[in-house]
């Protein structure tokens, strides 16, 4: 079986939580209060992580989540919940490959075929996932610090341009409480926060179990904060403009000017988009891999491909890039992605209690 280290799992949730979260302006309905509904957000899904998730994967060690769904369910809704979340995890990375596609021809690449480009990270996703998560979760080690690097290097560029203006995020919640608390519940937790539920699929394959849990949250905690940052800084230079634009972020850097020479660094943020959906889409391709796997036995070669056509040319689906953002917020936010990162979550973890009560019943008797 495939082993992954504890440094290479805080990596790649680093990676995964971080993605492309941070170029982007999170609740953006909050407005200067934007930071604190993300804290409020991590803060939710931080419960969901250790209240639900691990807790889950220590009651029933050793499996993913799949084998966890048909140990609590048996087989007959086992197999209807398992292909759910094959159906989700696919969702999930064609959303990413159409953001990726739409937003490289808006900023970059505007002559160049859209079926071009989102060809090119399927491929580059299938190749990754053929080799394994162990390769996967090495490159994550290695990719990590450069990532971190380039956003360092940013927040330093827009500090020393003297583009920072903190008082566009006072007063604190000048509107209350209840603004921030609609838009952090369930919008924060469905993205990005809740999406930690696919690491049920990972953590079996972790060499040492009992630093895990610890691990997962340190990591959690750190990632939930730099995009706390990354909010602050955005909006401490856009203001009230932090909402309309499609990549914040890279609005941002379009401002700099340091030193009467250095400017034009969007570059960089096209580098951490490609990086960031690149890494979120493979860690959902390889979680439908591994689920479809499971439940079809096919070759895993198959099971690939048959997965990468279904994420491919399910990106299609959408007409534009505005298209999809609507039908993300109008509905997968509040209604699906809740259903797989809190409800069911939830349910299992019941089931779990259950059998493990009767299991002790019946020890006593």
């Amino acid at each position: 079986m495939e082993r992954i280290s504890l440094n290479q799992l805080g990596s790649l949730i680093v990676m995964f939580l971080i993605g492309s979260s941070s170029l982007f302006f999170l609740a953006s309905d909050a407005d200067k209060d934007a930071w604190l509904a993300v804290l409020i957000g991590m803060i939710c899904g931080l419960i969901m992580l250790w209240g639900v998730n691990l807790k889950l994967f220590k009651m029933v060690p050793h499996k993913n989540l799949i084998e966890i769904i048909f140990e609590l369910m048996g087989k007959p809704l086992g197999y209807i919940i398992s292909f759910s979340y094959v159906i989700y995890f696919c969702y999930k990375s064609i959303r990413n490959v159409r953001e990726f596609g739409d937003l490289m021809i808006i900023y970059l690449l505007p002559q160049t075929p859209l079926v071009s480009l989102m060809l090119i990270i399927c491929i580059l996703a299938a190749y990754t996932v053929f080799h394994g998560i162990d390769v996967f979760f090495r490159m994550s080690e290695v990719v990590l610090p450069i990532v971190i690097g380039i956003y360092v290097f940013l927040f330093l560029l827009i500090a020393g341009s003297g583009l920072l203006h903190f008082e566009n995020i006072t007063p604190v919640l000048d509107n209350g409480i209840m603004p921030v608390w609609d838009v952090a519940f369930p919008e924060l937790i469905s993205f990005p926060f809740g999406e930690m539920i696919l690491f049920l699929m990972f953590w079996k394959y972790t060499e040492n179990n009992s630093g895990m849990a610890v691990l997962s949250i340190k990591c959690y905690l750190f990632s939930g904060l730099f995009i706390t940052l990354t909010n602050v800084f955005i909006f401490s230079v856009l203001g009230n403009l932090a909402g309309t634009a499609a990549v914040p972020l890279m609005q941002v850097t379009n401002l700099i000017e340091f030193a009467q020479f250095l400017e034009r660094i969007d570059p960089f943020v096209a580098l951490l988009l490609f990086t960031g959906v690149f890494f979120k889409l493979t860690t959902y391709y390889f979680g439908a891999v591994m689920a479809l796997s499971y439940l079809i036995k096919l070759q895993r070669a198959y099971v690939i491909l048959a997965v990468g056509a279904v994420i491919f040319f399910g990106s299609f689906a959408f007409r534009n890039y505005m298209q999809q953002i609507w039908f993300g917020f109008q509905y997968n936010i509040k209604y699906h992605f809740p259903f797989f990162q809190i409800v069911l979550p939830l349910l299992l973890l019941m089931l779990a209690m259950i059998k493990k009560r009767q299991s002790e019943k019946r020890l006593a008797e």
